[in-house]
């Protein structure tokens, strides 16, 4: 069930800004310091089996947004999870992707993220182009037919909007204070 007074953003408006620890290099890191590129925020969790799913994708596709001036972010607002849980499992994965902690939720309550997965496509402007889910898998049909985030990346990389904006977000709940 999600979480009734929380509410995503509306595509097509601005992102909040905000700044969060760095898990990694435990320095804080803003949203505007990414604005030079797009950038793709997945709300992310270290105990999450669907993040674990799909942790391979976003260590594929992190190299190649890179070369076409994209960054993927990932944003751990689980308030069960522990700075060093996350740092563990960027090391065991090879994440190298920054990955904000979200102590106290409060960027995943300004953003309206209901899941892990929760995935947010902001332009260079800082205008939400898409978000929701990655794919259209979901818990009765495991194999995807279209991928929503892939699709939302070329359309931004190629200056258009996406086709598709809004999808809803499935995953885990994000466990918050």
């Amino acid at each position: 069930m999600l979480t009734p007074s929380i509410t995503p953003l509306l595509t097509g408006s601005f992102a909040p800004d905000f700044t969060l620890i760095e898990v990694v290099s435990r320095r804080p890191m803003a949203l505007s310091d990414l604005r030079c590129s797009s950038i793709v925020i997945n709300f992310w969790s270290v105990d999450c089996p669907w993040s674990r799913y799909y942790d391979d994708y976003f260590l594929d596709r992190a190299a190649l947004w890179a070369r076409q001036q994209v960054t993927l972010t990932m944003i751990a607002s689980n308030h069960n999870e522990t700075i060093e849980q996350m740092q563990d499992m960027a090391d065991a994965y090879g994440i190298t992707s920054p990955i904000l902690h979200d102590e106290n939720n409060v960027v995943a309550d300004a953003f309206g993220a209901q899941t892990t997965p929760h995935i947010f496509v902001i332009d260079a402007t800082g205008l939400i182009v898409y978000q929701g889910a990655i794919d259209d898998r979901t818990f009765r049909r495991l194999e995807p037919t279209t991928n929503y985030l892939d699709a939302a990346v070329e359309a931004l990389t190629a200056g258009r909007n996406p086709a598709t904006s809004d999808t809803p977000a499935y995953g885990c709940r994000i466990v918050r204070i």
